[in-house]
Parts: structure tokens; sequence; C-alpha cells
């Protein structure tokens, strides 16, 4: 098969999304479909330099993807593509966590610093923009997560109450939910020790997310008596130190009243 046939097959593409060259893209395509060669017929049917090719192998042998022979001329083969799938996997995992460690680390600490200077206030619109603010707010919490639950929109929330559902119970954490009659007849069945739950007298049909960290997401749907697919979500965040205490007075006297 030539390199232009090589090149518009789909897995020519997936194979650079997973990391490799042009080059080694190629090399690996063609060792699949054809098996075990040497470097001068990989170079020929492939489209790599000569020059090139055996960079090219050691590159890819070094990765895992290829195993090379004994004999004269030498042979190369693909590892199973089975088996390469995991070496992707272990080197994104990897990757992934060697980021992890400089986000949570370094970066967070400076944005940690930075964010006690002053206030902060913005607006999210998006549906995903809203869940990652909600998920954050109850992923960094210390102690405890107090939630005002007017509307509950699964789309929205589902991945929240997974969270709460799976509190580690060692690390002293709760989370207070003060619910609309709606929102707690779909939330009783949540189990956790961590997690209480009460039926508000006054729970208007709004969301509020309150951390003990100072942080607070007032969660709207506008067109509540419009179809689901004409309604529009707005979420305002909020970081203030003191704001945040004078919302967790309010609600913390709701919640000794509420049922």
């Amino acid at each position: 098969m030539s390199a232009r046939a090589l090149k518009s097959m789909s897995a020519f593409e997936r194979l650079k999304e997973a990391g490799l060259t042009d080059y080694e893209a190629l090399v690996y395509l063609k060792l699949v479909l054809d098996g075990p060669s040497s470097a001068k017929e990989i170079s020929e049917s492939s489209g790599v330099p000569h020059t090139r090719v055996y960079d090219v192998l050691e590159a890819l042998e070094l990765k895992g993807w290829v195993e090379m022979g004994q004999g004269r001329p030498m042979r190369f083969k693909a590892k199973p593509p089975s088996e390469v799938i995991n070496v992707i996997r272990m080197e994104h995992q990897n990757r992934l966590g060697r980021i992890e460690e400089v986000f949570l680390n370094d970066l967070q600490s400076i944005y940690d610093a930075r964010s006690v200077e002053g206030s902060e206030i913005w607006f999210v619109r998006s549906v995903t923009g809203i869940t990652n603010r909600i998920r954050t707010l109850a992923q960094s919490f210390k102690k405890e997560l107090c939630i005002v639950m007017g509307n509950l929109d699964m789309t929205i929330y589902s991945g929240l109450l997974d969270m709460l559902s799976n509190l580690d119970q060692k690390r002293s954490k709760s989370v207070k939910i003060l619910a609309s009659q709606d929102a707690f007849n779909a939330l009783k069945d949540l189990s956790s020790q961590s997690l209480m739950i009460k039926v508000g007298m006054n729970v208007i049909p709004f969301n509020v997310i309150l951390s003990d960290k100072g942080e607070v997401v007032f969660h709207l749907v506008v067109g509540l008596d419009q179809p689901p697919e004409k309604r529009k979500n707005l979420a305002v965040y909020i970081s203030d130190k003191s704001l945040a205490k004078v919302i967790y007075d309010y609600i913390d006297l709701l919640w000794r009243v509420a049922s």
C-alpha cells in the first residue's frame, strides 16, 4: 500500500492524535497491514526516506509500538494494537498525573493566594460551565457545604449528587440540603451519613450552593413556565467571605425552622 493510501486511512489521523508523527504513523500502519518487514521494505512502501526510517523505528520501539527481530536483514514487527492501546492509556495517565500535580500543587496555591486579595463575581451561562463550577465547590469544600435546592435539573446536578452520595466519612465533611418539596421527593433516597436533607418552608425555585471557603453559586433558570428546551440557565459565582457569612446565617435560619 502506498504512502498516499496509508494517509487516506482514518487510522492515520487517529494514530497522530495518539501522539505519533506522520512518519511514525505511516511505519506502524505499514507493519500492521503487511507484517514483519525490513527497513528497506518499510521505507519503500511507507514513503519514509531510507535515511530516516531507522530513527523512526527506534522511536516506535522506545514507545512500545514496534519490536525488533534478529537476523540479517533485521526485521521489524508491529506490536498488537490491543497491547499498544494499553501503552497509550498508561502514557496518558502518567501525563495527566504530572499535569494534575502541577495544577493542584503549584498553580492552585498561586490562584488561592491571589483570590484572597479581594472579591470575585463571575456570570456563567453555559450548562457545562455551571456544572463544572458547582462540581468544583463540591470537591473543594473543607467541612461543610450548604445547598438550597429549589429546582432540581438532573442534567446539571446528577454529577453533584453522585459525589455527595460518596462522601468520604473519614474526613468529617457534612452537607446540608434545604429543598423544595419536589426536590426533596427526588433527593430523599440519597444515602450518606454526611448528608442531611430538609424541606424548606419558603424555598423559591432557584438554587444556592455555599462552600465554607467563602464561595457561593446562585443558579437561576429563566423561563420555568416554558418547555425545557426554551429555558435558559444563569449562574452567578461569588467569592467573598463576608457575603458568604451573611448567606450562611440566612440559610442556617431557614434550616432551623425547616421540617
